[in-house]
């Protein structure tokens, strides 16, 4: 289960705690910076990042007008989570769960090495749009069907693009292969990250040198490609909040609402999102997702025949 609330709202209570700016600053490093799993901080420093990801309940919990509407939502939001757990299907899943499910499912498809991201877009009314998931675009390769050692070995090179069968990149490939070479020998393909390759022998941390579409970017598409219906005043579910440009496309689209669950590191809220007159709502999600989904809302046995059972 994740607790989480809006980031902003998060810093606000830390500064009501005393922490200043600088400390926060310091914390989040420790507590969202990714570590590898042969690092021994990735089992002894909090992954929020990573519970926010693997986590299949969530509650939100944002700032309320006074203390009683504050425990109302939270009181609401575990009352429901229990009383699934002890009758589950006693109700069937929201329109929000329902939508933030597809996306979640949806972003299984991707073939990302790095993090996997589902998006879907309805119309007001909640039907299904598009959906979409981070993934490199049609007729290209997905990274996780593609190996370090092909490239370096000249195979399969359709794959691969004219600058990564560069000898500039190939060279790069394979000074940061050699750690590799036990895995490849136990006959394990082994697929690299374009975007950590280029941006080490760049020495850059550019996030622009991805290969894949971002999910929310790929749900767009895929509603234009299909000529679907207006988007305006339909909302987004994400399973990880929009970048910049992907908020700059939602707001342009006339996006009313977007529901998300990882929060974007970004400046998209502050800057893209909250400016103009169309702005749209974001809402930390609640509710329901994963294995959670099918547990609670699957009920033992048909309503209707525990009632029979019950009544004889």
């Amino acid at each position: 289960m994740a607790v989480s609330a809006p980031d902003d709202q998060r810093k606000i209570r830390l500064r009501k705690l005393k922490f200043s700016d600088e400390e926060i600053e310091n914390l989040d490093k420790v507590e969202y910076e990714p570590h590898d799993l042969d690092e021994p901080e990735f089992f002894t420093v909090q992954d929020i990042q990573g519970c926010l990801q693997r986590a299949d309940l969530y509650v939100s919990n944002p700032d309320a007008k006074n203390a009683a509407a504050k425990f109302s939502s939270l009181s609401a939001q575990v009352l429901r989570f229990v009383s699934l757990i002890r009758r589950p299907g006693i109700v069937t899943p929201t329109h929000i769960e329902r939508c933030m499910q597809v996306a979640y499912t949806a972003k299984l498809n991707s073939g990302c090495i790095s993090r996997q991201v589902g998006a879907v877009v309805t119309g007001p009314d909640f039907s299904i749009r598009s959906l979409g998931w981070n993934d490199v675009a049609l007729g290209q390769v997905p990274c996780n069907l593609r190996s370090r050692s092909d490239l370096l070995l000249g195979q399969d090179l359709s794959a691969y693009s004219e600058y990564e069968v560069s000898d500039t990149f190939k060279d790069q490939l394979q000074n940061s292969s050699a750690g590799y070479a036990t895995l490849t020998t136990c006959g394990r393909s082994v697929p690299f990250c374009f975007k950590a390759e280029y941006n080490a022998l760049r020495k850059e941390k550019n996030q622009v040198h991805t290969r894949s579409l971002h999910a929310e970017e790929n749900a767009f598409l895929q509603a234009a490609r299909h000529h679907s219906a207006t988007l305006e005043g339909g909302f987004l579910f994400t399973t990880a909040a929009p970048c910049e440009l992907c908020s700059k496309k939602a707001y342009q689209l006339g996006i009313k609402r977007i529901f998300y669950i990882d929060p974007y590191p970004g400046i998209a809220v502050s800057h893209i999102l909250q400016s103009g007159t169309k702005r749209p709502v974001l809402e930390l999600f609640s509710g329901a997702i994963g294995k959670a989904f099918h547990r609670l809302y699957s009920p033992l046995v048909p309503l209707k025949d525990e009632l029979n059972a019950l009544g004889r």
